[in-house]
């Protein structure tokens, strides 16, 4: 089925089946994997990229976003999801009506989580090793899950941590980090309290340092093929990010202004064939784009800033070019290819950035071998 509006950001789901793969391989069978869908999947769809995570070898769900775990029940999903400190301790009941495993890291909100429940409710630690952001201090993590486990009806199903993984991936910043957490699981269990789930490798981590899996790992960026210089997996990431496309929806002939054409929208010094595509500023195009884009394998420079709805490009170069053509913003067409990484760099923004700023009103189209 056509879109309505034909301005879509095509993902490649065999792409997200072989990546969860590839981290199976690397952590081996016995540990948990749990598959990072914040931020909406980075912009791919939450329940779409869950499904295919789960599908190949992801043992549970990671959200940063309450209502995005609520959203996932919605749509069906079973597995576990364990979702991250983002939310105010009166979010409690609605977690726990949706059966959400909540992250605490205070016992204010253990409070409020022991209030709510009316069975035995198992929740997750943040443990801060050091990215100074969510998480209760090392120093004072015994003391908290001690204190939580007085409270009624809550169960430490396990600890987790978002550790710094500054660029280059100091080995000795990250052994202080796992030293960090690894201090807090030996003290409580010493004390007999159990940790089933031990979790602090994130991407960065997973793909630099295996002596921080421990018994499960929550890969984010990885999972959709995003990888940064000095990281190395066993075998190939791919790109979960197949294309960013428009068409062409109207073509125009223009030629300079003999008047105020110091006041024209952009310069004009010698006859132009104007293309308009249907995305603009309000689909996040102003950082989603090399200054380009392709049109039949050739590149066609975009003119001024894009507007709201709507963006300029010069098709001069390309006189065969029709209403109706593709345009590619992101992605290969023919032997020509404009890269997420390009288009990273071009905007200074994070690789991870480019499918996050994406807007909902570009369609998703889901694709697969079969």
């Amino acid at each position: 089925m056509t879109p309505a509006r034909p301005t879509t950001f095509e993902i490649d789901l065999d792409a997200a089946a072989s990546n969860v793969r590839v981290v199976r391989q690397m952590v081996g069978p016995q540990r948990k994997i749990y598959a990072v869908i914040k931020a909406d999947g980075y912009g791919h769809g939450a329940a779409e990229m869950g499904a295919a995570f789960l599908a190949h070898g992801a043992d549970a769900l990671g959200v940063a976003d309450l209502g995005e775990g609520i959203r996932l029940r919605g749509r069906g999903t079973t597995a576990p999801i364990l979702v991250y400190p983002n939310s105010l301790p009166e979010a409690a009941p609605e977690a726990l009506a949706h059966g959400l495993t909540p992250t605490v890291v205070d016992l204010d909100g253990a409070r409020a989580y022991a209030e709510a429940a009316r069975e035995p409710c198992d929740v997750f630690v943040k443990i801060d090793v050091g990215l100074e952001r969510l998480g209760v201090a090392p120093e004072g993590a015994v003391k908290l899950v001690t204190a939580m486990l007085e409270l009624p009806h809550l169960r430490l199903a396990g600890l987790c941590a978002h550790p710094h993984a500054p660029d280059g991936g100091d080995p000795a910043y990250a052994e202080w980090q796992l030293g960090r957490f690894t201090a807090v699981v030996d003290e409580l269990e010493a004390r007999g309290v159990r940790v089933p789930i031990r979790l602090l490798a994130a991407s960065p981590f997973v793909l630099r340092f295996p002596q921080t899996y421990l018994n499960a790992v929550d890969p984010g960026r990885m999972l959709y093929g995003m990888t940064f210089p000095g990281e190395t997996a066993p075998a190939s990431l791919r790109s979960t990010f197949h294309a960013l496309a428009t068409r062409v929806i109207a073509l125009k002939e223009i030629t300079p202004r003999e008047r105020f054409a110091e006041l024209a929208p952009f310069p004009v010094t010698a006859p132009m064939r104007l293309g308009i595509i249907p995305m603009g500023l309000a689909d996040g195009l102003l950082w989603l784009h090399a200054d380009r884009v392709l049109v039949r394998g050739r590149p066609a420079p975009i003119v001024a800033t894009p507007s709201l709805e709507h963006t300029r490009i010069d098709l001069t170069a390309i006189p065969d070019a029709r209403v109706g053509d593709e345009v590619v913003i992101i992605g290969r067409q023919g032997e020509a290819e404009i890269t997420p990484a390009e288009v990273a760099r071009r905007r200074n923004i994070g690789l991870h950035q480019v499918a996050t700023t994406i807007g909902p009103r570009v369609t998703r189209v889901y694709r697969r071998s079969a």
